[in-house]
């Protein structure tokens, strides 16, 4: 009875209480004696950092510190160099969520979120930073000028790519005995990209400059439910339709190799998405859309698509063929002359 057996008398098994207790002095003692990600996980519990900015404490981690930061890295050098080159301006701005890019009269602009830990800023930057070196290489471009599908493949392998890069990041400032970012990086949902980029580097080092490390995080970035929100996000821009997505006339660009080699190139190493895989970064399988709500909205802006070129293309036809009208009166009139011809002989 009590607590073995219910009501009924049948018999109630007891937890196995050991792997809850392995789990929790594991996640307490952590690799060094600590939580080592604790800054990660605390961010994410305490929603008034993100909710009420008002009341955020006042030391503010300067931009001077995370630059210097990101410069201990030999990729993060690499980019940030390459965008002083063309003009870079990081800014704090509170009404960023948590971070932005633009490309504004030849001068790369980001702009990060002041109230956020100095773990993520690294993070932050390092991330923003690549899409300015994906601007510079021709990277960057509008998935809203491809079809559906490939747009929903463009927009994923941009994001994918700038994670992949800030991971890289974080492992080479973890290796200099700078762990923030990278702490950070562990206690966040990109946990499981980071651990394969981690796997990657610690099994041979050479991975980290021949593409291997960085081509198996970026495909891991598609194994996971990660990618609905970005898929939502675009197909919410094809359905505003505010540049006539769904209207135009024209056949969209198609999505090409060449794309993925300008995507891929890193400052140091080589290309990763041009090294020979299991999948092609092209193939369609990196564009599957699994969530059923995203899928239904995208299945209905290829079917407007397809009915609104149908449409047009039934309108031209009406306009050519009413531009040959047939004289019946004239028709008639030669047919009786005809007959009255074939009756004279």
């Amino acid at each position: 009875m009590g607590n073995d057996a219910d009501t009924n008398g049948s018999k109630t098994r007891r937890p196995a209480k050991g792997r809850f207790r392995n789990t929790t002095d594991r996640l307490r003692q952590g690799k060094d004696g600590h939580l080592s990600h604790r800054a990660s996980l605390d961010w994410r519990l305490d929603q008034r950092l993100v909710c009420e900015t008002e009341n955020a404490p006042a030391d503010i981690v300067s931009i001077d510190e995370l630059v210097t930061a990101v410069k201990a890295s030999r990729t993060g050098e690499a980019m940030l160099q390459d965008a002083r080159r063309q003009a870079l301006d990081i800014v704090y701005d509170t009404q960023s969520p948590a971070s932005q890019y633009y490309y504004r009269g030849e001068r790369h602009i980001i702009t990060l979120n002041p109230y956020r830990p100095k773990g993520d800023l690294i993070n932050l930057l390092a991330r923003e930073l690549r899409r300015a070196s994906q601007q510079m290489a021709g990277a960057l471009v509008n998935p809203m000028s491809f079809e559906p599908d490939e747009a929903i493949l463009v927009n994923r392998a941009q994001m994918a790519d700038a994670l992949m890069v800030s991971i890289k990041v974080a492992w080479e400032l973890k290796l200099a005995d700078m762990p923030e970012a990278w702490d950070f990086l562990v206690g966040s949902p990109m946990a499981d990209v980071s651990r394969m980029f981690e796997i990657k580097a610690q099994a041979d080092f050479r991975t980290l400059n021949n593409g291997q490390a960085a081509r198996a995080a970026y495909d891991k970035f598609f194994e996971d439910s990660r990618t609905k929100i970005h898929d939502k996000r675009i197909i919410h821009q094809m359905l505003l339709d505010e540049a006539g997505y769904m209207k135009a006339a024209d056949k969209r660009a198609r999505v090409s190799m060449e794309l993925f080699k300008r995507l891929g190139e890193m400052p140091h190493g080589r290309n990763y998405l041009s090294m020979h895989a299991q999948h092609a970064p092209t193939d369609m399988c990196y564009a599957t859309v699994e969530d059923r709500s995203n899928a239904n909205f995208l299945w209905f802006i290829k079917f407007e698509r397809s009915f609104q070129e149908k449409e047009l293309q039934m309108m031209e036809e009406s306009v050519k063929l009413s531009a040959e009208v047939v004289d019946f009166a004239g028709y008639a009139d030669r047919s009786k002359r005809t007959r009255h011809s074939e009756q004279g002989h």
